[in-house]
């Protein structure tokens, strides 16, 4: 063959082999095989690759055509032990420098392997071996070894070691990015793991602790009134204004803990049932449940066209809940509450907004709304128990959307949410509109 042949047959090879090996390598025990077999069909005859391991070099890929001898092999190899520096792998791995030899004397070649490969060497008639190094990144990843076994086949070439070397440089490259997909995912994997038994552990503790607080809680509440009906006229002014700081800040206190279990059962699990929701039948019945609350604030609500959302009805409930209640509550100083609830579609987004013209934010402030017991406003202008817009973000979230907020102070807000036009599942786009 000529050498131009020769040489286009090895580009040939070691583009194809390229491609294969970064086909495979998000499966690390498929490359390994995959690479062994592609030594043995382009150079022959019998493949073995092992890779370190601490100061152990451990047989990951054994590969011959013949099943019997494939077999054999790989139970042999297997069960043989290698450290890191011993041997021709030793001397390999050191320097870089590949073994090369075509014409193999087995009895000259008993002295310079590990003892325990001399059985298998003998077995298999070895007549020429080829070791080259497995390096990536500057790191030694490991050996690969071809054995020539069959005399039908002509000894190892000086095109057949640069052959070797090309392609092993691309096999590194391959096993490495592998290992460190292997990797990450692994740790993705046991961190995911630590994170749902966390969150776990959490609501458990949640659920523990608000049973705890909520009983002594209702005492004091309940004695409170016991004490205010049956033994009020006996109290002065003072007592009884104290009493009653007493009641309401126990009431506080038992909202706020209804709130968290709320946030804390949403969970990281599936938000089933999802189902298309009319979000302006939704809107308005919650609107009317809002006025309901605030008797002594007149609203004017404005709600323009709202598309159907894919969505889990009673989660969204909660979020329009909070952000109209809040729309209200922060409109209260003004003579009229003035709402308007607006919704679009845009880049396979359902975006709904609610704006107010009360109290607002200052700008600078707007990353802290959506945390849980964040307040722009002190309690005694505004009450509130910092934890409705978490659960608003908690929600969307979950749904796999968005929140923002825009404001100015004393010059009214926007709270807007943004959900995947075709329902959970999709992930958010971070940014404002």
């Amino acid at each position: 063959m000529k050498e131009a042949e020769l040489q286009t047959n090895r580009l040939q090879a070691l583009a194809e082999s390229s491609q294969m090996f970064a086909e495979a390598s998000r499966d690390l025990g498929r490359l390994l095989g995959l690479v062994a077999r592609r030594f043995s069909e382009l150079i022959g005859d019998a493949t073995n690759i092992r890779l370190i391991e601490g100061d152990a070099l451990v047989p990951v890929a054994t590969y011959h055509p013949d099943r019997e001898v494939n077999g054999y092999l790989r139970e042999y190899h297997d069960a043989t032990p290698l450290k890191v520096g011993v041997g021709i792998s030793g001397r390999v791995l050191e320097t870089g420098e590949p073994y090369f030899e075509p014409h193999l004397d087995l009895e000259q070649l008993k002295q310079r392997v590990a003892p325990g490969f001399v059985p298998i060497f003998e077995k298999i008639g070895i007549t020429g071996m080829i070791v080259v190094r497995l390096r990536a990144r500057g790191i030694n990843l490991g050996y690969l070894a071809l054995f020539r076994i069959s005399t039908a086949h002509a000894p190892y070439t000086l095109d057949d070691l640069r052959l070797v070397q090309d392609l092993a440089d691309r096999a590194a490259l391959a096993i490495d990015t592998s290992q460190l997909v292997d990797g990450l995912e692994r740790r993705v994997a046991e961190r995911t793991v630590a994170l749902e038994t966390a969150n776990r552990e959490l609501e458990a503790f949640a659920f523990s602790v608000s049973h705890d607080l909520q009983s002594p809680l209702r005492s004091i509440d309940g004695f409170s009134r016991i004490l205010e009906e049956d033994y009020g006229a006996r109290l002065d002014d003072e007592g009884r204004r104290l009493l009653a700081v007493v009641r309401r800040n126990a009431q506080h206190m038992g909202t706020l803990i209804d709130h968290l279990l709320r946030l804390s059962r949403l969970g990281h699990g599936a938000i089933q049932p999802v189902e298309q929701t009319d979000m302006r039948e939704l809107v308005e019945k919650v609107l009317a449940e809002v006025r309901a609350a605030h008797p002594n604030v007149k609203v004017d609500a404005r709600i323009g066209d709202l598309p159907l959302a894919v969505c889990n009805p009673q989660l969204m409930r909660q979020v329009w809940a909070n952000l109209l209640d809040n729309a209200v509550k922060y409109s209260g100083k003004k003579p009229v509450a003035q709402l308007e609830v607006c919704g679009q579609r845009q880049n396979g987004e359902l975006r709904y907004t609610v704006t107010d013209h009360g109290a607002g934010f200052d700008p600078q402030n707007a990353s802290k709304l959506f945390g849980v017991f964040q307040r722009l406003h002190h309690a005694s202008d505004f009450q509130g128990n910092g934890v409705g817009l978490a659960l608003v973000q908690r929600i969307v979230t979950r749904h796999g959307g968005r929140v923002w907020a825009e404001g100015r102070l004393d010059d009214g807000a926007t709270f807007g949410f943004g959900l995947p036009e075709n329902g959970p599942g999709q992930l958010p786009r971070p940014g404002k509109p």
